[in-house]
C-alpha cells in the first residue's frame, strides 16, 4: 500500500490547498511560490505513478499559478491561458494514450506547447523584470516543449523501424527465451508449452509514463486473461530489482521478466536506437519498442500488435478476438 503512495504529489496537492493563506493575507508572490512547487512536485513524480492524481495536480496548480500571477500583475488571462496550455502539453498524450499512442496526433501536444509559450511571450511583453512573473512560468513551460519535441522525435524513429514489420511475425514459431521475473525466479517460455497461451507485453522500462498506462490496462483484463486460461508475462529492459519496484508500485499482478541485456528484444525485432532517450536511461543495447504478442500453446504466434499502429498493444480486446478462434492443440512448434 505504502509503496503506491504518491508522497510527492500528496506535498502537491497539500501546498495548494495552502497557498490559499497567503492568498488571504495578500501575499501573492507566496502563493505563487507555493503553487509553483507544488507543480514541481507533480513533475518529480509524473514518470514514476503517471496517475489521475497527478494529472489534475499539474493541470491545477498550473492554472491557479496563471491566475494569480495574472491578477497580480494586471496581465489577465494571458499567463493563465499558458500555462493551462503547457500544462495540458505535458499530460495530454499520456492520459489519453489509448487514443494519442505514441505516433498518432502529434499535432495536439505541439500545438498546445506552442500556444503556451506564445501566451507567456505576450503576458511579459513590455512588462518590467519581476522574478514570479518572469520565472516561476519557465520550469512548466519548459516540461512541455521538451516533452513535445522527445515524442516529435520518438515517432520517427518509431516509424522508421516499425515500417519493415516486427521479426516475430503471426503463424510463426515464437522464439523460446529464459529470463528471471520479479522475485529473481527464472521464467522460460516453453516450460509453458501445452499448458497455456502466453500474451508477451514488451515495456519501454520504468522510466516510460505511456508503459506504465500499458500495464494497468492489462492488469485491469487480468481475470478476463485469466477466465480464457492466459499467461500475462511482461518484459522490459530494467533489471530485478526495478521491476519489482514498478510492479508494487503501479499494482501489476503478473509477472516482469528482466531482459537488460536486450536480447529477447532483439530475437522479436522489438528494440531500436533512440539517441536522445538513451542519454536520460542507461540502455547500452537500444531502446525497446511497446508491443505485444500472443502465442498460442504449440509455441504459434496467433497476434502481433501492429508495428504501423504503435498503440495497439494498448486495446486487449483485439485479443480476446483472436484467443476466441484458438483451438487447442499440444504438438510443439517452440523456436
Amino acid at each position: 500500500m505504502f509503496q503506491r503512495l504518491h508522497p510527492f504529489t500528496v506535498l502537491g496537492y497539500i501546498l495548494l490547498v495552502a497557498s490559499v493563506v497567503p492568498l488571504i493575507l495578500s501575499l501573492p508572490s507566496v502563493a505563487a511560490a507555493m503553487l509553483f512547487v507544488a507543480y514541481c512536485f507533480g513533475l518529480l513524480e509524473f514518470q514514476k505513478y503517471t496517475s489521475n492524481y497527478q494529472f489534475a495536480l499539474l493541470l491545477i496548480a498550473g492554472t491557479a499559478l496563471g491566475i494569480v500571477l495574472d491578477l497580480h500583475y494586471q496581465a489577465w488571462p494571458l499567463l493563465t491561458f499558458s500555462l493551462l496550455f503547457a500544462a495540458s502539453a505535458t499530460i495530454v498524450r499520456q492520459r489519453f494514450m489509448r487514443y494519442f499512442t505514441y505516433v498518432d496526433l502529434l499535432w495536439v501536444d505541439t500545438g498546445k506547447a506552442i500556444f503556451a509559450v506564445l501566451f507567456y511571450v505576450l503576458a511579459i511583453w513590455g512588462k518590467p523584470f519581476s522574478w514570479d512573473f518572469w520565472l516561476l512560468p519557465i520550469i512548466p513551460l519548459t516540461a512541455a516543449v521538451g516533452l513535445t519535441i522527445s515524442y516529435i522525435q520518438d515517432a520517427g524513429k518509431m516509424k522508421q523501424l516499425t515500417r519493415g514489420g516486427y521479426r516475430v511475425q503471426v503463424g510463426r514459431p515464437a522464439p523460446d527465451f529464459e529470463l528471471p521475473d520479479q522475485d529473481g525466479n527464472l521464467v522460460r517460455l516453453s516450460d509453458l508449452h501445452g499448458k497455456h497461451p502466453v500474451l508477451l507485453i514488451f515495456v519501454r522500462g520504468d522510466w516510460c509514463p505511456g508503459c506504465h498506462m500499458m500495464l494497468r490496462t492489462y492488469e485491469r483484463n487480468r481475470a478476463r486473461f485469466k477466465e480464457k486460461g492466459v499467461h500475462v508475462i511482461g518484459i522490459g529492459p530494467d533489471d530485478i530489482s526495478v521491476n519489482l519496484s514498478m510492479v508494487q508500485r503501479i499494482g501489476v499482478g503478473y509477472r516482469m521478466l528482466s531482459d537488460d541485456k536486450q536480447e529477447v528484444s532483439s530475437q522479436y525485432g522489438v528494440v531500436y536506437s533512440n539517441p536522445l532517450i538513451e542519454t536520460m536511461v542507461d540502455y547500452s543495447k537500444g531502446m525497446p519498442l511497446p508491443a505485444s504478442f500472443l502465442v498460442d500453446a504449440n509455441g504459434i504466434v496467433r497476434y502481433a500488435s501492429r508495428p504501423d499502429r504503435v498503440g495497439e498493444f494498448l486495446d486487449p480486446e483485439l485479443i480476446f478476438g483472436v484467443l476466441d478462434g484458438i483451438q487447442p492443440d499440444t504438438s510443439v512448434a517452440w523456436a
